[in-house]
């Protein structure tokens, strides 16, 4: 798969359909369903993406499943620079 036009985080972002900041989504009981967070990693930002097929399948970005709403959550371990500016997580 090609992957050239996916750079920074907020082309990684776009993949994902509409994306819902809930910061409130890390107060409740969420599985884990992708990635391996670090020792040290935080997550600063809760998203709720509307189809996360892309980074459940291409990225080893921490995405979360809330059962009851059936939701999945971006948990996003950067904060304060704007996602033009990131770069892309090592796509497979």
């Amino acid at each position: 798969m090609n992957f050239t036009n996916i750079k920074t985080y907020a082309d990684l972002a776009e993949t994902c359909g509409a994306l819902i900041l809930c910061n409130g989504m890390g107060d409740l009981e969420l599985e884990l369903i992708n990635g391996e967070p670090a020792p040290w990693d935080e997550v600063f930002q809760w998203y709720i993406v509307d189809d996360p097929t892309f980074l459940l399948q291409h990225t080893d970005e921490l995405v979360f499943y809330y059962e009851p709403l059936d939701l999945h959550v971006l948990g996003v371990t950067h904060f304060g620079t704007d996602w033009a500016y990131v770069a892309a997580p090592e796509l497979h």
